[in-house]
């Protein structure tokens, strides 16, 4: 048996971070603003990632542009939302590499979790998170008070050794 490399998960710095949150707003309002199928991901230019669609009428926002925090700051004025500080709420972890899908699939049904959607709400040992999956790994928010819970958890871990 193997232990994960703990090197595939690495801590990432949330700047500033805000949730949106329409509770009585027609969806289709948003259409061309903000992602609303369940599970829709806004990224920049770049391919960071802006605003997750993680839960009905809700979305995360790690780290928003200028511009982006202007629309949101503007829906909320308008009354369309509610656009919640939520700076401390969340830690983000980068998955990466062949231990991210055996540390995650040990929690959760990755790929059935994220069937036809780029982020989901799901719970990792306990450890209510939202996660996320591009093209090289995985990015995980978790709510701070089970941050270190999540790290221990996945420290202890082991795997069968692949069979090829």
């Amino acid at each position: 048996m193997t232990a994960p490399d703990l090197q595939n998960v690495r801590r990432m710095t949330v700047e500033r971070c805000f949730e949106f949150v329409a509770p009585v707003v027609p969806l289709k309002q948003f259409h061309g603003i903000l992602p609303i199928e369940a599970g829709g991901v806004l990224c920049d230019r770049e391919g960071r990632v802006e605003l997750l669609h993680f839960a009905p009428r809700r979305w995360l926002i790690p780290g928003p542009s200028a511009a982006l925090y202007q629309i949101l700051a503007n829906l909320a004025l308008a009354g369309d939302g509610a656009l919640v500080d939520v700076d401390g709420k969340w830690q983000s972890f980068r998955m990466e590499g062949d231990g991210a899908i055996r540390i995650l699939e040990s929690s959760v049904n990755v790929d059935g979790t994220l069937f036809r959607r780029s982020c989901a709400a799901v719970t990792l040992f306990d450890c209510p998170a939202v996660l996320a999956r591009d093209g090289n790994g995985f990015t995980c928010w978790v709510i701070s008070s089970y941050a270190e819970s999540l790290l221990r958890v996945i420290g202890r871990l082991t795997f069968l050794p692949k069979v090829t």
